[in-house]
């Protein structure tokens, strides 16, 4: 039996959908059914409804759920104890972070820490979805993402420990070209739909962007230029003036004069969070260390607020 087949299931039950669920696991999704399959013929039972849409547990499936989650719990529990006890060995601290908050906070984070504390740092960058998975499968000490409360990056991330680094804005941005954003008419008629350039569905910028439309109970006649996950490409459309898209403010704040500004009223955007997170469970002395800098961190900007 592969642990591997445990986290498939659980990430099944949460997302209630093959395609999204393999997604997540970054397979896929004929490898992401088989592994399902695979768990179903080791345990001698069907776990999920055939043919079910969103998915449905059977009353196997329901049963083992709680244990498969307790057994892959324990399972990094205990591989974190055992990397705890070596840490004079792996004194290398592992951080996850998408390829945005790489480019914009990673340098920042560093001047914060490295001078207070005496360590290297492995660093995995990757969309939002993928960093995510990469460290709740274990593979990152400490992961910095973007977060807000209403639309949370992963739901799994709720037990996990979690410090704001500063709040970020996530609002519609447009080429400084005054005569092709003046075209564009945002925010769009049904009869003159905007152009927009857009994060893919499985993309977490997609999911608040959503949220964005949901509060703002205005219609918002777009359609879609061009599509992708990586918020840097993104920039460089919307600064040639292919359309208006949505980007986190950190990601505009490079330093360089910047070469699209923000469009639109204030019911367009929103205030999100750039977060660490970091398993409950002790993870060695230069973990600590490093959390306890960051925890500093966080009371002294909530104390000067």
């Amino acid at each position: 039996m592969d642990v591997r087949w445990l986290e498939d299931f659980l990430a099944l039950v949460e997302l209630r959908n093959f395609t999204r669920a393999a997604e997540f696991r970054n397979v896929s999704q004929a490898a992401f059914s088989r592994r399902i399959q695979s768990l179903e013929q080791w345990l001698g039972t069907p776990l999920v409804v055939k043919g079910a849409s969103p998915v449905r547990l059977t009353e196997a499936g329901e049963q083992f759920r709680d244990s498969a989650r307790i057994a892959v719990d324990r399972l990094f529990e205990a591989r974190a104890s055992i990397r705890t006890s070596q840490f004079e060995v792996m004194s290398q601290v592992r951080i996850a972070m998408p390829n945005v908050l790489a480019r914009s906070e990673f340098k920042r984070l560093l001047d914060i820490l490295e001078r207070k504390h005496n360590s290297s740092f492995s660093v995995i960058v990757g969309t939002t979805n993928d960093v995510v998975g990469r460290y709740l499968a274990g593979d990152a000490d400490i992961l910095f993402a973007h977060d807000c409360k209403a639309i949370p990056t992963h739901d799994s991330l709720g037990q996990h420990e979690r410090i704001v680094i500063r709040r970020d804005r996530f609002q519609p941005y447009a080429t400084r070209n005054a005569a092709k954003r003046e075209a564009f008419g945002f925010p769009g008629t049904a009869r003159q739909p905007f152009p927009m350039v857009a994060y893919s569905q499985k993309a977490y910028f997609a999911r608040l962007f959503e949220h964005v439309l949901e509060r703002a109970r205005a219609p918002l006649p777009h359609k879609i230029t061009v599509q992708c996950d990586m918020s840097d490409v993104l920039k460089e459309v919307i600064a040639a003036g292919y359309g208006i898209g949505w980007l986190p403010q950190s990601a505009v704040e490079d330093g360089n004069p910047p070469q699209i500004t923000p469009i639109g009223g204030v019911e367009w955007g929103l205030d999100v969070d750039i977060c660490a997170f970091r398993p409950k469970s002790p993870l060695g002395p230069s973990i600590e260390a490093i959390w306890s800098a960051l925890r500093k961190r966080d009371l002294a900007g909530k104390a000067a607020g």
